[in-house]
């Protein structure tokens, strides 16, 4: 599926708000959008509901790179699966994509300034769905990958009393990311030097060879199906964009160290951890510390062994799982509410 052009608004647009701002638009299809507040530009999808009843919002945190066109198939997958009565909303990071909204190309924002924004942005949500004169409040379920799932947790931390009802860890770093086998290979990479060579790589590579051959390289290295491959190019393989990646990455390195384990054991209830046996970021024995921690938890390992990077490659299948998730937490919220 493919993203049509931005548009820039202040706030989600309302309902009868949608026709007007986008011609032609197709129930269904997420709406791509330049959130503005009073900092930052946010690149924002949302698939907006047929009919919302119970006010649910599904709020996505991408991976690193923090690129959400990534989440296309998944989140369209989860929504279609759903018939449509649910909110979805996903948020890149800052930085980590190339566009109108990232026309500055100076700053370089750290994990704590990732998750200041993600908390803003809930709040911004929390805004939005909130009905006037309503009792209704809305019902969050955050969905974070990978660092993702760090950042949904210290949202949750942060606004204990936002109606978040459940926090999807997909893939989860909770932990001593750098003691990872992946971060052990490439936390080299992360450093000033390397990541200013590499960001410089990328700019020249772009500069000085012609697009076609760009993409023919690409390709070749990333083996990414054609519509991966065409985000990959436009919005990730930019040099600043490439250097705000990395440098997230270090501070990940610096931060993510021990699991609190407190925080997670007060709020178990309202967390589903989701492995997989071969991932390198989230390894097996990640699985294997947070089961022994938490063994009335649920903490869960994929049985088709699908990779960390899922939304490259097994969207729709990781999509119909979150669905049965929601599915299961609202009929059980329905049958308690009757």
């Amino acid at each position: 599926m493919s993203i049509a052009e931005p548009i820039h608004v202040n706030e989600l647009p309302k309902p009868g708000e949608i026709s007007r701002l986008k011609d032609n638009y197709i129930e269904g299809e997420p709406l791509k959008l330049i959130l503005q507040d009073e900092q930052h530009l946010t690149e924002t999808l949302w698939w907006p509901s047929k009919s919302n009843d119970e006010n649910y919002i599904l709020f996505v945190i991408p991976g690193n790179p923090g690129v959400i066109d990534y989440y296309v198939e998944f989140l369209s997958t989860v929504h279609n699966e759903l018939g449509k009565k649910i909110d979805i909303v996903g948020a890149s990071m800052l930085g980590h994509s190339y566009g109108p909204h990232n026309l500055g190309l100076k700053n370089l924002y750290s994990l704590q300034d990732q998750i200041d924004h993600k908390i803003q942005f809930i709040d911004k949500l929390k805004s939005r769905f909130t009905s006037q004169g309503d009792e209704k409040q809305p019902k969050f379920i955050i969905c974070g990958h990978s660092i993702g799932a760090y950042i949904g947790a210290q949202v949750l931390k942060a606004r204990p009393n936002h109606g978040i009802e459940m926090v999807y860890s997909l893939y989860p770093t909770l932990q001593h990311i750098v003691k990872t086998p992946n971060g052990i290979m490439m936390n080299f990479l992360f450093n000033e030097r390397p990541r200013s060579l590499a960001a410089s790589f990328v700019s020249n590579l772009r500069y000085f060879i012609p697009p076609t051959f760009f993409k023919f390289l690409v390709s070749s290295l990333t083996r990414q199906k054609e519509s991966m491959l065409n985000i990959t190019l436009s919005a990730l393989l930019h040099g600043h964009v490439v250097e705000n990646t990395l440098y997230m990455a270090s501070s990940e390195m610096e931060t993510v160290c021990e699991l609190d384990e407190e925080f997670y054991r007060e709020n178990l209830g309202k967390f589903i951890f989701y492995f997989s046996e071969g991932d390198k970021w989230a390894p097996l024995e990640h699985y294997e510390d947070m089961k022994k921690r938490f063994p009335e938890g649920k903490v869960l390992l994929c049985e088709k062994n699908t990779p960390h990077a899922f939304v490259l490659s097994h969207g729709d299948i990781i999509g119909k799982i979150v669905a049965g998730w929601i599915v299961s937490k609202t009929t059980r919220d329905l049958t308690i509410d009757n």
